[in-house]
């Protein structure tokens, strides 16, 4: 990578360092049901055939599952540990192509390629809105005249609910990142290089990007729903009743009322 990082991606890098990400969606039957309800979108929106561009690829979860039915991708990763492994991974796969690259400097790909671009990952980790701003850009340009564009963005009030309000000592937990106990919100994720959005900040960051490169919404869907807050009772479903939770999931993913109980949504964009 040619570029110099900065301090918000040397964090992202060492945060992720011995993390195990391409495992992070089959851990438990609630986190698998982010991958569930991705695919499920990814295949109303993919023809039959086609060229995608996996931006913030991690461990290639996304990358690898998309090669496997065909598709030609393309994974660019900032954190050079995924890389490797990806590189090691799919060696002997003729479908997928391996970068190292930051997701606001694309330039080793070209203009109007690709069938669908996936971020999954590289905006809740980008705190600038201007450099928000230019990874999206980079998304967009990438992409085919009315190819879709995914955008994955974390939400603060589902993680802060299950991450520090059911805890054991939610009291002390909450002394660990900076929060405003009046307006309810995460002012500073401290120790972890996630940025968490509401609903409104959302908009903001859509609404802008739409305007300065000529997108449109397409729309907008919430990823795991309330699957990390009830992660207890979800965990313990028999298949027959998590299909069922699937299915409420699939039902309800695009509810603006229920949107804010999701750890993670997709904006869908197409220029």
């Amino acid at each position: 990578m040619s570029a110099e990082l900065n301090e918000q991606e040397k964090k992202v890098i060492e945060q992720y360092k011995g993390f195990p990400e391409w495992n992070r969606l089959t851990y438990t039957k609630a986190h698998e049901t982010e991958y569930i309800i991705t695919m499920h979108y990814l295949h109303k929106f993919l023809a039959s055939k086609g060229k995608i561009a996996d931006v913030g690829a991690g461990g290639g979860i996304y990358t690898k599952a998309l090669a496997d039915e065909g598709y030609n991708v393309d994974a660019v990763e900032l954190t050079p540990e995924y890389v490797n492994h990806m590189k090691e991974e799919f060696a002997n796969n003729e479908h997928i192509r391996v970068f190292e690259g930051n997701a606001k400097d694309l330039h080793f790909l070209n203009d109007n390629e690709y069938d669908l671009v996936l971020m999954m990952g590289p905006i809740y980790s980008i705190k600038d809105f201007d450099d928000r701003k230019k990874a999206c850009k980079e998304a967009l340009r990438i992409a085919k005249p009315g190819a879709p564009v995914f955008i994955a963005f974390c939400l603060q009030d589902a993680p802060l609910i299950h991450e520090i309000f059911m805890s054991e000592d939610p009291a002390s937990e909450i002394t660990e990142i900076g929060y405003d106990r009046e307006t309810a919100l995460v002012t500073d994720n401290t120790g972890s290089s996630r940025l968490l959005d509401t609903i409104s900040e959302v908009d903001k960051i859509i609404d802008v990007v739409c305007k300065e490169n000529n997108a449109q919404k397409v729309c907008r869907f919430a990823q795991d729903g309330l699957s990390q807050i009830l992660s207890k009772q979800v965990n313990s479903m028999s298949e027959k009743s998590y299909s069922e939770w699937i299915q409420y999931l699939i039902a309800t993913a695009e509810r603006a009322d229920l949107m804010g109980y999701s750890d993670h949504i997709v904006q869908v964009l197409k220029k």
